[in-house]
């Protein structure tokens, strides 16, 4: 139900407005009077205004808040475990690797190749699987406070260590895309640790799921220009495709 539900808010957010018709023909699988009560839930929580057959997004309401990664991992592992292995394809001759930290970002560390490589994360649950399924790889941990809900740690100690790292490429999450606001995240310093990898990194790979196409979160920490490469599956919304070719990124679907 919680899954069903948040997929609806960020149908709602990405459309601006539907009418009942249009969600019953997205949620083909689910009934109209479970669909009903969905908007139900979310007209009383204050995310969506309901009037006429039609419900449109609370400009009020800011963000979607990020799940808390333990959901997440539950979640459409099998599309997480595609986009991860996608993503080795970028690893070539490469020696100093950025792994952000998220779910998404765990599947490709579980399936990192045990090679000389220097890996540099933010994430401590990140840093411990690569120590104990790479034994070949070195492991860099940007200390700082660690925020509960991404798993990460972040503030001025993890952005000034990351300063002092060359790094050949970046592998990154994000936890929306919109065409106006770009790559973005709920958390102001995981922002900030964000934008300052991307300025240290040779290059820029980012793995998404389609399902985040729309959702507006409050921090925007990379435009489409700013990623080389961004690894979806190919539900990828027309527009933002279109949108992020047009900015020079290599888009692949899986």
């Amino acid at each position: 139900m919680i899954e069903r539900r948040a997929a609806i808010l960020k149908y709602i957010q990405a459309q601006g407005e539907v009418n009942t018709e249009q969600l019953f023909g997205r949620f083909p699988e689910h009934n109209p009077k479970t669909l009903r009560r969905d908007l139900v839930h979310w007209e009383q929580a204050g995310a969506i205004l309901r009037s006429h057959g039609k419900a449109r997004i609370n400009n009020q309401y800011l963000f979607v808040p990020e799940e808390q990664p333990a959901k997440r991992e539950g979640e459409s592992s099998r599309v997480k475990n595609e986009l991860a292995v996608a993503a080795l394809s970028f690893l070539g001759g490469h020696n100093s690797i950025f792994i952000d930290a998220g779910s998404t970002m765990m599947a490709f560390a579980r399936q990192l190749p045990d090679k000389n490589f220097t890996v540099l994360t933010g994430a401590p649950n990140i840093a411990l699987n690569v120590v104990s399924g790479c034994p070949q790889c070195s492991v860099l941990l940007a200390g700082g406070s660690l925020n509960s809900k991404t798993q990460s740690c972040v503030g001025y100690s993890s952005t000034e260590f990351v300063k002092q790292i060359n790094i050949d490429i970046a592998f990154m999450g994000a936890a929306g895309f919109s065409v106006s606001g770009g790559f973005t995240v709920g958390e102001h310093f995981e922002s900030d640790l964000k934008r300052v990898v991307i300025e240290r990194a040779g290059k820029v790979v980012l793995l998404m799921e389609s399902s985040k196409i729309g959702v507006s979160m409050p921090f925007t920490f990379a435009r489409a220009s700013e990623v080389d490469v961004l690894i979806c599956d190919k539900y990828i919304d027309p527009e933002a495709e279109s949108h992020i070719l047009s900015k020079g990124t290599k888009l692949v679907k899986v």
